[in-house]
């Protein structure tokens, strides 16, 4: 699994698989939180398709934390006020740059990229539940 997955995909696991997995980390390596959790708005961009280019459409509301494990910086960034859940994905990226329970870690962001898929699966049928076809108005 590529890193750069790892944050989306663990930020879909539940508070206790998140601690089981920041607890066998913790009891390894040496963990420091470098900023704790903060909560911060985002400006998302949208690309206009008319023109082609693009636009600020409103803010998402996120919280962010920085962790290292033995020496090595752990970065996250998940959607909402979830400062717990960002220093506990936070301290499992700076685990899996260090090798620390990869293939744990591995393990439970998959099992996170199936929720995540699963659940924009039902939404998918929801919204394709409504489309029109106007060719038959």
């Amino acid at each position: 699994m590529e890193r750069e997955h790892l944050n989306y995909y663990l930020q879909q696991l539940a508070k206790d698989e998140l601690d089981q997995l920041c607890a066998a980390v913790e009891a390894e390596a040496d963990v420091e939180i470098i900023q704790k959790p903060t909560s911060q708005t985002l400006m998302i961009p949208v690309r206009d398709p008319i023109n082609d280019g693009s636009f600020f459409s409103g803010e998402v509301l996120v919280s962010s934390a920085i962790a290292k494990v033995n020496g090595i910086s752990g970065w996250s960034m998940v959607m909402d006020a979830a400062a717990e859940k960002a220093a506990s994905v936070a301290l499992l990226d700076g685990a899996y740059a260090a090798g620390i329970r990869t293939e744990e870690i591995t393990k439970f962001a998959l099992i996170g990229k199936e929720r995540l898929e699963a659940h924009q699966a039902q939404q998918n049928t929801k919204i394709n539940a409504t489309r029109v076809a106007f060719d038959l108005l």
